[in-house]
């Protein structure tokens, strides 16, 4: 996942997921490696294709605003699983959902279930059916508000 707007226009933003294909060493040899030999990475992401990212130079302001520092860094968080708030707007093909006791706000389950696009690819582990369920089958604000859009038909379209 990018930690840093590389390329906006392109799609490289903050927050956009793919997968690492292949990474580029600065030298093959068995040398000493240096810190500044940090590889450039090929990255399949989900939406946008595959890109190379080369590591990119920050500047932070040093202690007690006394100059700068520059870091040289992949702005990059390797991730091998994702939470249900951040696969919210993403579409995927495989998941595996963990619908047990650890579901803490109403709707999370199904946030997590519309995510895929069809259920050959969905697994779900340690399903607690009370956590599902409750003692209240739906959200009693969610059922009102959807009663009251019944009552107004759809705008006609252009």
């Amino acid at each position: 996942m990018l930690h840093y707007n590389v390329l906006v226009e392109g799609g490289l933003v903050n927050g956009v997921m793919g997968v690492i294909t292949q990474i580029f060493w600065p030298n093959y040899r068995r040398d000493q490696m240096y810190d500044n030999d940090i590889p450039d990475l090929q990255i399949e992401f989900d939406r946008i294709g595959i890109h190379r990212l080369t590591p990119i130079a920050v500047k932070f302001p040093a202690v007690k605003n006394k100059g700068t520092i520059e870091r040289r860094m992949l702005l990059i968080v390797l991730c091998w699983a994702y939470t249900v708030h951040k696969m919210q707007g993403c579409t995927v093909d495989k998941a595996v959902i963990n619908l047990g006791s650890n579901l803490f706000a109403d709707g999370q389950a199904y946030v997590a279930l519309s995510r895929l696009r069809s259920l050959d690819g969905l697994r779900i582990e340690d399903l607690d059916c009370l956590k599902l369920t409750g003692t209240t089958p739906c959200n009693e604000d969610a059922l009102e508000e959807m009663e009251r859009m019944c009552k107004y038909p759809p705008a006609p379209r252009p």
